[in-house]
């Protein structure tokens, strides 16, 4: 099986790298994006298996594009937002937009993988 690849929007360079190294490590090709609309551009040419999404990113934010990615793409690919914020209001408003799941800041890196995998399996069966 081929490794899930996996579309990551965060316009902190340190969180792209730390990305990459954490689900690297676990078997997941990375591709990064520092902004919403280099993510809706990076989907349209390439196939993701999962979309992680940073909510408060500069132009296009987190549930904008998550908005879009549903609209363009259907309700099959897994979109995941993270957020620094964890009340109902902010988490709410990622449903609404269509996301699948939600991980707050500050990311566990060692359960990153193990978070993912379910979402993947749902569209990937083992």
């Amino acid at each position: 099986m081929a490794a899930p690849r996996i579309l990551f929007a965060d316009d902190d360079p340190t969180a792209c790298l730390l990305m990459q190294a954490a689900l690297g490590s676990q078997g997941f090709n990375v591709s990064t994006v520092n902004n919403g609309t280099a993510a809706l551009a990076a989907f349209a040419d390439e196939a993701f298996d999962l979309v992680l999404l940073d909510i408060e990113m500069p132009g296009l934010d987190g549930y904008l594009v998550c908005g879009e990615l549903r609209r363009q793409y259907g309700d099959t690919l897994p979109i995941v937002l993270i957020t620094g914020h964890d009340d109902r209001e902010a988490i709410e408003a990622g449903f609404v937009a269509g996301a699948s799941d939600f991980i707050s800041k500050p990311i566990n890196w060692s359960t990153l993988a193990q978070r993912l995998r379910p979402l993947l399996e749902k569209i990937q069966p083992a």
